[in-house]
């Protein structure tokens, strides 16, 4: 962490749909507000759909900002950035501006990883806003952001972390603590159920992934092509939601990340969950870890992903490098 000068010109990118069926819901408009205001007025782009966003981003590279800020949670965090880097790398070199994230999503995993939730987020641009017409210095700090397929965010996964995150969404009418408290009352329902005799799991969360992992240098995981997998992440923030601190090197090395594979099945995940939450290594028969600055991942089948809470579409193959490192003001 270390203090900067002053910065003055923000873009604001705002989601309206962030936080539904949050308290946060429809705070992106006060925050608008707040940053709209003179006498210091910074540019606001209120982006409802993928087509406004690719357009503001647009202008946003053109009118190159100090502060980018973000009002939202994960998912607007991640197309956000993957817009906007988009056409900084058409023009190489150009600096990148500083992050601010304003988070008022329903998930808010890379703010808390980075230190920028600490604050309600109103409190937090009114004290951007005040640092910045008082001439005083923001507290920052570094991390690097994954670029998968040209996509930009800071988690990657497959297999159970997707899983999780697919019942999550299936309960739309619920605010994010119901949804998870449902998604794992569902899960655990039916490994109970799957203990009486003829009756077997459904496997909604641990259902198995078949993947080859690629690493640089040849230094591939010493298993079979198209191994099973239970879970498979790569990250470069610790933290993947709900406090738990699953990928514990993922900024241990700048310019690199943290891939993590696990083979557990639902009764040994139990059993390994507290060690999986604090951050601490797991045995080498059910895990393999590296902290690499790429890697490649091919599957077997079409396999659902996600980049930063964000379901993606099927994939046989996903490319991860390392992404550029950016500074977010947290203070």
């Amino acid at each position: 962490m270390k203090l900067l000068r002053r910065r003055t010109k923000m873009a604001l990118v705002a989601n309206p749909n962030a936080g539904k069926n949050t308290p946060r819901a429809g705070l992106g408009a006060v925050i608008g507000k707040i940053l709209s205001a003179p006498p210091n007025p910074h540019r606001l782009y209120d982006t409802r759909t993928l087509g406004e966003l690719a357009q503001a981003a647009k202008r946003i590279q053109a009118s190159r900002p100090e502060i980018l800020a973000v009002a939202g949670g994960d998912g607007t965090l991640h197309q956000t950035l993957t817009s906007v880097l988009a056409e900084y790398e058409k023009q190489p070199g150009t600096p990148l501006p500083q992050i601010l994230i304003v988070p008022i999503g329903t998930m808010n995993t890379v703010a808390t990883a980075i230190g920028a939730n600490r604050r309600d987020p109103v409190e937090l641009v009114k004290r951007i806003d005040e640092k910045i017409k008082q001439g005083a210095k923001f507290r920052t700090v570094k991390a690097n952001v994954l670029k998968i397929n040209g996509e930009y965010g800071f988690m990657y996964g497959a297999g159970f972390p997707a899983n999780f995150l697919a019942l999550y969404y299936s309960f739309p009418a619920e605010t994010g603590k119901g949804r998870s408290v449902k998604a794992i009352a569902t899960i655990l329902w039916d490994e109970l159920l799957a203990l009486l005799p003829f009756r077997h799991s459904h496997e909604l969360l641990v259902k198995p992934i078949h993947a080859r992992i690629r690493l640089p240098d040849d230094h591939d995981p010493p298993v079979a092509p198209f191994m099973s997998h239970s879970g498979l992440m790569a990250a470069t923030v610790d933290e993947v939601g709900f406090g738990c601190r699953a990928m514990p090197d993922a900024r241990s090395c700048p310019g690199s990340f943290m891939i993590r594979s696990m083979r557990l099945s639902f009764w040994k995940l139990i059993r390994y969950l507290p060690r999986i939450w604090g951050g601490f290594g797991l045995p080498s028969s059910s895990t393999f870890d590296a902290v690499v600055p790429a890697v490649t991942v091919e599957y077997e089948q079409p396999t659902v992903t996600f980049i930063d809470g964000d379901m993606r579409p099927p994939t046989l193959r996903d490319e991860i490098v390392c992404g550029p490192e950016l500074e977010f003001i947290i203070d």
